[in-house]
């Protein structure tokens, strides 16, 4: 066809059946004759046609496209989501369009902005810090949406996340239940709702295991971001005044347990340490590590579930699910030896 895109008129000039027809065909009418419709269909294929879905979308009102709006595609807790995302929209009939933030808070009005262009269905939004202004900005422009991962301050709207106050309790429940009383906290952002909440959760297993603030070290979320960025991670577990780590996720355990491991310190002879995101659960040839996440179907499933009854209702009053976390013990803990 001179390079030019196949168009439905080209197939059925082809087949000598009328456009309708033909588009019939492709929507696979029941009341057209199955034989018909497999030939117009394979006329098609073999000619190279494909869909206006910009067309279809004018016609039907649904695009069939789901947008993900992710803050940093290189961390295998996303990846592992946005694959779960995936095989659930799916199932749904649906197609998963990712845009990332690149850990730049200022883009994400500009994603919401391209995926409303587009004109997706509904919108899986993993908030990167807690800006209330992308909730009204989607909100604004009514489109069906939910915020997976975390929650933001002041905004009831449906959200699917683990209970990172139960996780953070778990950490130091089970820390100081081995007896340490000396601790490092590696925290994450601190405009995000998962660090607030584990931190807070931790600090509450201290006050019930009657652990000193003393005894806790707590490195701001920036500070750790930044040593991970520049491959210094090393720097941040100077001075040893501990013996028990608690990391913000797993991404920061692993080059923590190799900078210890440099240092000739014993996993968990010496050094302690507890994580989250469980990156083990789908990726099983990393290293052993005790990790808290989600204790069953993971929070990517519950949040397609939550959009794809928005998309079906949206009178729905906001649907809000909080899974609960359990730590899978993989051996990086142990009583102190000198505590």
């Amino acid at each position: 066809m001179n390079g030019s895109r196949i168009t439905l008129k080209d197939v059925a000039e082809a087949c000598g059946y009328t456009v309708n027809t033909v588009s019939r065909a492709l929507r696979d009418d029941p009341r057209l004759p199955p034989a018909t419709r497999a030939k117009l269909r394979q006329t098609a294929f073999e000619m190279g046609y494909i869909r206006n879905s910009l067309a279809s979308t004018l016609r039907s009102g649904k695009s069939g496209n789901v947008a993900v709006i992710v803050n940093d595609i290189h961390n295998l807790h996303f990846c592992n989501m946005l694959s779960k995302i995936d095989v659930e929209l799916r199932r749904a009939g649906y197609n998963m369009m990712v845009l990332c933030m690149q850990l730049n808070e200022s883009l994400a009005e500009q994603m919401i902005h391209s995926a409303i262009s587009q004109s997706v269905d509904g919108i899986l939004f993993f908030p990167y810090h807690d800006n209330p202004s992308h909730i009204e900005y989607m909100e604004n422009h009514g489109i069906p949406f939910v915020l997976l991962d975390r929650w933001i301050q002041g905004k009831v709207t449906d959200n699917a996340r683990c209970d990172d106050l139960q996780g953070g309790y778990l950490a130091g429940d089970h820390l100081a239940r081995l007896g340490h009383r000396r601790y490092l906290f590696l925290s994450g952002v601190n405009q995000s709702s998962s660090q607030l909440d584990r931190l807070e959760g931790f600090r509450r297993a201290m006050r019930d295991h009657a652990v000193p603030d003393k005894g806790i070290r707590v490195v701001p979320g920036e500070i750790v971001e930044e040593a991970l960025a520049e491959r210094h991670v090393g720097d941040l577990l100077f001075p040893m005044d501990y013996t028990a780590i608690i990391s913000f996720r797993d991404e920061v355990s692993y080059p923590v347990m190799l900078a210890l491991e440099e240092q000739l310190i014993a996993i968990p002879r010496d050094i302690s340490i507890v994580s989250f995101d469980h990156l083990r659960g789908e990726i099983p040839y990393l290293p052993k590590l005790t990790s808290i996440y989600a204790d069953g179907e993971s929070v990517a499933v519950h949040g397609v579930r939550l959009l794809l009854k928005r998309i079906a209702d949206r009178s729905l009053p906001p649907q809000v699910t909080v899974l609960p976390v359990r730590l899978y013990d993989e051996g990086t803990t142990a009583p102190p030896v000198n505590a």
